[in-house]
């Protein structure tokens, strides 16, 4: 020990270090550790580039999620009689993870993998995709972001974002067990249409293999969408296209938006929705008119039905579509009234009314009002009421109403986000 008390004190070249290695010495072999931890680098990975990248602490990575539970009463007007059922009101339960690296001040590297489950059984929402509802990687640079792989086209993403659906696309809720066996005539869109128009059967809410690239800013909103169908000889078969241009001024925003996809015969479906809102005190008014028209033959199974499937659908749900094989187009439009009051800003009050009208090759029509009340007991949690009255006749979607039907239902819940 002499002898190396001797050589740090002659050390002229290393100081600091010679000081702290005979300290820890002397205090013994444990502190030797955390010395060479802080005094010697690490091995550096000859495969990663050490000039010019972000630092190691500039990548986070967030869990994030919602967890919706209710209880639903549906009262039939029809010999099925009434229903109370488990029901996620507000929202679809997911997780996912949403990644963000800071290459500088300006470019930043994205990803993000999302999930959607049923929390009354625990199942996954598609069997045969464990992130079904979103997987994408991308880049952003100040105000743009450009993201590739299975993402939600603009007219699902606006509305269920609140832009263009006053509800926020709540109420996807799920059918009582066998219905028709039991002689129901309930409206088979339920209290929000806009989960039929929005549907893996017209081909307008996921797309497989997508490339997007949009901005939003505190004045203006654009993007556009592009999905690729990987058929060899075909450019067109199994694709989709989009856009969408949105507005800020003053107090309101408009947005429109327009969306084609096409089978694997070039036969299309198109999407096209204009939406306001005007926000002034503790109100909120919306309004909007969604309309999918679809070609004479269209067949959303050749989009592909399973996550694994080419195309730029992939739903795990078989798609029985009575319009494959008609000779005339199809028209679904939906209009949306709606009006937000904040009683405080912990209780929002919400009265949305829709009309929805099909024709062509399947003439029908519904009105629907819906009534929804929350409280938030904090930032991420709030329980909600909610009430809803339909009446449909003719046939909607793939289905048929005989005779006109009713429904008044109530939902109670929970919604928590994380």
């Amino acid at each position: 020990m002499s002898t190396f008390r001797r050589i740090a004190r002659s050390s002229s070249f290393f100081p600091g270090f010679t000081r702290t290695i005979s300290a820890a010495l002397l205090a013994g072999p444990l502190a030797l550790a955390p010395c060479l931890a802080q005094s010697a680098p690490a091995a550096a990975d000859a495969t990663v580039p050490t000039s010019g990248v972000a630092a190691p602490d500039s990548l986070s990575v967030q869990l994030y999620g919602i967890l919706d539970g209710g209880v639903r009463h549906l009262d039939q007007a029809s010999k099925a009689g009434p229903v109370t059922q488990f029901a996620s009101g507000l929202n679809t339960s997911r997780f996912g993870l949403r990644g963000i690296e800071k290459i500088d001040s300006d470019l930043r590297a994205t990803f993000r993998l999302e999930s959607g489950f049923n929390p009354g059984t625990g199942v996954q929402s598609n069997s045969t995709a464990l992130f079904d509802r979103t997987a994408t990687v991308g880049l952003g640079w100040k105000d743009w972001d450009a993201r590739l792989g299975r993402q939600e086209g603009f007219g699902y993403e606006l509305a269920a974002s609140g832009v263009t659906d006053p509800i926020s696309m709540a109420l996807n809720l799920p059918n009582p067990a066998s219905p028709a066996a039991a002689g129901s005539k309930a409206p088979v869109l339920g209290a929000n249409p806009l989960q039929g128009l929005y549907s893996y059967t017209y081909g307008q809410l996921r797309f497989n293999n997508a490339l997007r690239i949009s901005t939003d800013t505190p004045y203006w909103s654009a993007g556009l969408q592009y999905a690729l169908g990987g058929v060899s000889g075909d450019t067109t078969a199994n694709t989709a296209r989009g856009g969408h241009l949105g507005a800020r001024l003053g107090p309101t925003r408009w947005e429109a938006i327009y969306q084609q996809s096409l089978d694997a015969r070039g036969v299309h479906s198109d999407l096209g929705v204009l939406a306001g809102t005007w926000d002034i005190d503790a109100w909120k008014l919306q309004a909007g008119v969604h309309q999918v028209r679809i070609g004479a033959g269209y067949d959303s199974t050749g989009l592909g039905n399973g996550a694994s499937s080419s195309g730029i659908l992939g739903s795990s749900t078989t798609v029985a579509t009575t319009l494959a094989g008609t000779h005339q187009d199809f028209r679904f439009t939906v209009a949306d009234l709606g009006a937000t009051w904040k009683v405080t800003p912990a209780v929002p009050l919400t009265l949305a009314g829709y009309r929805s009208r099909s024709d062509g090759a399947a003439p029908g029509g519904s009105v629907a009002i819906v009534a929804l009340g929350k409280y938030y007991l904090s930032r991420k949690t709030a329980l909600y009421l909610e009430a809803d009255h339909a009446v449909s006749s003719g046939t909607l979607g793939t289905k048929t109403v005989t005779g006109g039907a009713s429904e008044l239902a109530y939902t109670a819940g929970i919604n928590v986000r994380f």
